[in-house]
């Protein structure tokens, strides 16, 4: 179900930092993706932080995002450009990831909500508005008929608990009037001499062009947050992982399935639904497939239009806010961060088979799955050597004199490498003086011929991953 999304470690983590700013007394203001708002799933992330909080007060909106749609809205979707006043919010302290804690899981995503997209119809007007300001509606909630602010700054001074304060301003026609309540709560209880943990707080939920956000960031004193680095590496795989699928009883099927379930994530990234998606319909194989496959979730880019080219910059990645240069592409969901790299959501170029990006995805996932198994094998042999050493014709010291790596043999007086140093492919040239089977011998030269493919950033195939799996799923000193 759709509420198991909130239990995984990123969103999890990112509403954990939410629930801590607003019980300090920081009033916070939470940007989102279009896409994510559209869909319904920042709605559903709000209601989780809601949930948390005591005292909390939602403020009607004057048109529901939802009510603006005959039907639900269809995709493909395309926000409103964003103008040159929407300059980008000073970044704040507030608000940071931390690392991540430990969670169980169990009963997590069994539905898919519709893949976001790079393009929005323009909203029909809604068929009836309400006239009520938000000040008016805030003063209707509280059940007053004078300034709302001020009653909230009279009850914290009589000591009543500070009441958070939920304005979804997708849900508002005029960007300026919330601006302007928090600009003036914020003046009144700093006047009224609140301590900050006293102070009534709000929080203000809003796409990119929902908040006038040059005025808003001048003032300093509310914590902003971005749905921005907030699903991982971890998240994707936790969500395939649990996931129910038909049963693999083989060690060989089951390391095949945690490979294509590695593929899919690093290829998806944080777009968790296309990962899914993807991964009901593809179950492995080679290249081709898996782009004829991807093609079926990937919307149609729009005509005339260029991705964006993620930058390469680590620190963009790694930073609190997307920056100034792909802050359009994050606000229509195109690009976000995800495992330390901004990450395109679409990827059209993936399906151009001229194009080496898919390749070297593919390959990344094989290496990350594959290559510590590799490693677990060629140190299993090792300590197998000397128990399988031609004793009578080779010394132990021969065969890593042999076995040692070219790099080695370029070095004139270098010593001879420690039984531990030697790769597969030394392994390989000195399996003679070994007294090895005939399924042993295969094992390493599989073993050899992979290793020597995935360093090369080219991914194996569907019939040497099979090939590799067996190997890999079967002890050395098996018959």
């Amino acid at each position: 179900m759709n509420e198991d999304l909130a239990r995984l470690p990123g969103p999890r983590r990112h509403l954990d930092v939410l629930e801590a700013n607003l019980r300090a007394g920081l009033s916070c203001v939470w940007y989102f993706p279009d896409p994510v708002v559209e869909t319904g799933r920042a709605d559903f992330f709000v209601r989780e932080l809601i949930h948390r909080l005591e005292a909390v007060i939602s403020i009607p909106g004057v048109v529901p995002l939802a009510d603006r749609y005959s039907d639900p809205p269809s995709l493909p979707m395309q926000r409103a450009p964003i103008g040159k006043s929407h300059e980008l919010w000073a970044d704040t302290d507030f608000g940071r990831d931390t690392d991540l804690p430990d969670d169980p899981y169990s009963n997590l995503l069994s539905q898919l909500i519709a893949p976001s997209s790079n393009v929005r119809p323009s909203l029909p007007p809604a068929a009836a508005v309400s006239t009520a300001t938000l000040e008016e509606r805030l003063a209707k909630e509280l059940g007053v008929t004078n300034d709302p602010v001020e009653t909230l700054a009279e009850q914290a001074v009589a000591g009543q608990a500070p009441h958070v304060i939920v304005v979804r301003c997708w849900d508002e026609t005029s960007p300026e009037e919330a601006a302007r309540l928090l600009r003036v709560a914020q003046a009144t209880f700093h006047e009224a001499g609140l301590p900050r943990l006293t102070r009534p707080r709000f929080l203000l939920t809003a796409r990119a062009d929902d908040l006038p956000r040059a005025t808003l960031g001048s003032q300093g004193r509310a914590a902003v947050h971005w749905w921005w680095r907030v699903w991982t590496r971890l998240d994707t795989e936790v969500l395939m992982a649990w996931r129910s699928r038909s049963e693999v009883t083989e060690a060989a099927g089951t390391l095949l399935r945690r490979v294509t379930d590695a593929v899919v994530a690093e290829v998806c990234g944080p777009d968790i639904d296309r990962a899914l998606a993807l991964r009901a319909t593809w179950d492995g194989g080679d290249l081709d497939t898996l782009r004829h496959a991807l093609s079926q979730f990937l919307p149609e880019p729009e005509v005339g239009s260029a991705e964006p080219l993620p930058p390469r910059r680590l620190s963009t990645a790694h930073a609190s806010a997307p920056d100034a240069e792909i802050h359009d592409a994050w606000a229509r969901g195109a690009i976000d961060s995800w495992d330390g790299r901004v990450h395109p959501t679409r990827g059209h170029s993936l399906l151009d088979s001229n194009s080496q990006e898919l390749r070297v995805l593919v390959c990344h996932a094989q290496n990350r799955v594959l290559l510590p198994l590799i490693e677990e094998a060629r140190t299993t042999l090792i300590h197998l050597v000397p128990g399988m050493l031609h004793k009578q014709h080779f010394t132990l010291q021969e065969f890593c004199e042999k076995a040692r790596s070219q790099h080695w043999k370029n070095t004139e007086e270098a010593a001879v490498p420690d039984l531990e140093e030697l790769e597969l492919g030394g392994l390989s040239y000195a399996a003679y003086m070994l007294a090895l089977t005939t399924a042993q011998r295969h094992r390493l030269r599989t073993l050899h011929t992979a290793r020597n493919i995935l360093s090369h950033r080219t991914p194996l195939d569907h019939a040497e991953l099979a090939t590799l799996a067996e190997v890999l799923t079967t002890d050395w000193t098996a018959s």
